[in-house]
């Protein structure tokens, strides 16, 4: 009975053994294999089917772009992600020693923010390319006698990895593989236009002539700081140093913490990258705690400083529970009519409030690509939600769009909105003037905490520059029909509404009411 145990528990060594060497022998060909491999847990660390990287759709799309980088299907590579989902255990960590691993006679470059830390990378793939597991995948692996320093990996093929600090010096050496993390250290280095220009110099000028050859990759993974960092730099159209050619060049995988529109992993807009580590509770506080620097470090999208027209310390927040009472209320819409697949407006619904100072607080926000039918759905449930007194589009956007629909919704629902279309004037900049010189005296109140007051606090900064301005155009619509309510040539249109709440308001909501009516019958 013992020597049939014995047996049997051989079977089962060899069997192990069998399934390890299969999976060592895949480790070869697929990165995410070998990260998982080369992680095993600290309590059972020869058990093949735990690791204690757990790995995400996000790890798996970085995996799946990092091989094609190794096959030279890809060779300019761009991966932007928030902190601590990753980045830098998969592609500075483990990404190096695989590819030392499978072409020894590789050379390598690799750079961060300063030599330190840089070095701390070396050390960390020299320890890693040490383990057993590395050997068993990589057996013929050996370093160069004296090659295992921390800022230098030789192998016994002629093979090297360097590892230097941003600026550093690569003078005599080549890369056939190029890899930059995270080059800015945090917001202070983000801040200084000398830092962001130094290192777009010695990027351009010392880092990427280091190719080895015309078939040498590069690699750039980082969490945005800023937008006129090198990503910006290189793939921003607004940006003055971009260049169609070199963008063109480029491989971007963009995975904010919240998927946007055309989300490269597929997910649904809103739905969260990593919620078994990272939940949508945890990055809404992130987002409450510092709306700024959440959308630069989690969605990648650094606001600038200063916009060309708005101007940050312009820009008013204000808490729910200090929001005023007896506001009139007012709405206005940006419609992205007759767009095509090629195009990415949104569809922008707002709602403001004026109080007795004419300060505007912006209270609700509707702001998504949708078909007309949920458009509609969206304009009735915020008339019935907040009951503005006057709704403002762009002139044929309503009529001409959704206007038959929209009444026929409007009348089903018992819900009555006086609607105005407005005749836009020249150009964009100019309908933004009425809104631009209220927010320069200080008058307009975003929400401190909302899903929407950073996206759109960007949009305006960025504003005549980037490439969507449907927040603003929304924004000048609200401009424009407050100057038309109180402009000097229009007296029939001043003090629209008696206070809220009065029997002459009622009398006056009962009269609105009479021509909405009416107004359904005979168009807007």
């Amino acid at each position: 009975m013992a020597e049939e145990l014995n047996k049997l528990e051989e079977i089962e060594r060899q069997i192990a053994a069998a399934k390890r060497q299969k999976l060592a022998l895949e480790c070869k060909t697929e990165f995410l294999k070998f990260v998982k491999f080369t992680m095993p847990t600290v309590s059972n660390p020869n058990n093949i089917e735990e690791s204690i990287f757990k790995d995400a759709l996000h790890h798996r799309a970085i995996a799946a772009a990092l091989e094609k980088v190794a096959k030279g299907k890809i060779k300019r590579l761009i991966v932007t992600l928030p902190p601590r989902h990753g980045k830098s255990e998969m592609i500075s960590r483990r990404f190096i020693p695989w590819l030392m691993g499978k072409d020894p006679y590789k050379s390598i470059i690799f750079a961060t923010y300063n030599e330190d830390f840089a070095q701390d990378f070396g050390a960390d793939c020299r320890a890693i390319m040490e383990t057993p597991q590395f050997q068993q995948v990589f057996p013929g692996f050996k370093f160069r006698q004296g090659g295992a320093s921390k800022s230098r990996i030789q192998t016994d093929n002629g093979g090297m990895s360097v590892f230097v600090g941003r600026g550093g010096s690569i003078t005599g050496r080549g890369g056939d593989i190029l890899v930059v993390d995270d080059p800015i250290k945090d917001s202070v280095e983000a801040m200084s236009p000398t830092l962001r220009e130094n290192l777009w110099s010695w990027f351009t000028q010392v880092f990427m002539t280091r190719l080895m050859t015309e078939k040498s990759k590069v690699v750039i993974v980082t969490t945005r700081w800023h937008e006129d960092d090198l990503v910006g730099r290189l793939t921003d159209p607004a940006n003055p140093h971009f260049t169609e050619s070199e963008c063109s060049k480029w491989k971007i995988i963009n995975l904010p913490a919240f998927a946007g529109d055309n989300d490269p992993l597929k997910r649904k807009e809103g739905e969260v990258l990593w919620p078994e580590r990272f939940n949508k509770d945890f990055l809404e506080a992130q987002r409450n705690l510092d709306p700024r620097g959440f959308s630069a470090l989690y969605q990648q999208q650094p606001s600038p400083d200063d916009g060309d027209l708005f101007q940050r310390e312009n820009i008013q927040y204000y808490e729910k529970r200090n929001l005023p009472k007896n506001l009139r209320i007012y709405a206005a819409s940006d419609h992205a009519v007759g767009i095509d697949k090629t195009r990415h407006d949104l569809t922008c619904l707002l709602v403001v409030g004026v109080d007795d100072h004419e300060d505007i607080y912006l209270i609700d926000c509707w702001w998504a690509r949708q078909p007309s039918d949920v458009v509609v759905k969206a304009m009735i449930e915020l008339m019935k939600r907040h009951k503005p007194l006057i709704w403002w589009a762009e002139k044929g956007h309503i009529t001409k769009a959704i206007g038959p629909f929209l009444r026929k919704r409007m009348y089903e629902n018992s819900t009555h909105c006086r609607i105005e279309e407005v005749t836009p004037v020249a150009n964009k900049v100019q309908r933004s003037q009425s809104i631009i010189g209220r927010m320069a005296m200080k008058k307009v109140f975003f929400p401190k905490v909302s899903p929407w007051s950073g996206k759109a606090v960007d949009e305006i900064l960025k504003f005549p520059n980037s490439r969507h301005d449907d927040f603003v155009d929304t924004l000048a619509w609200i401009g424009m029909g407050l100057g038309q309510l109180h402009s000097p040539s229009s007296p029939a249109r001043q003090n629209l509404s008696p206070k809220s709440g009065t029997l002459a308001w009622c009398k006056w909501q009962s009269d609105m009411d009479k021509r909405n009516l009416k107004s359904l019958s005979s168009g807007f």
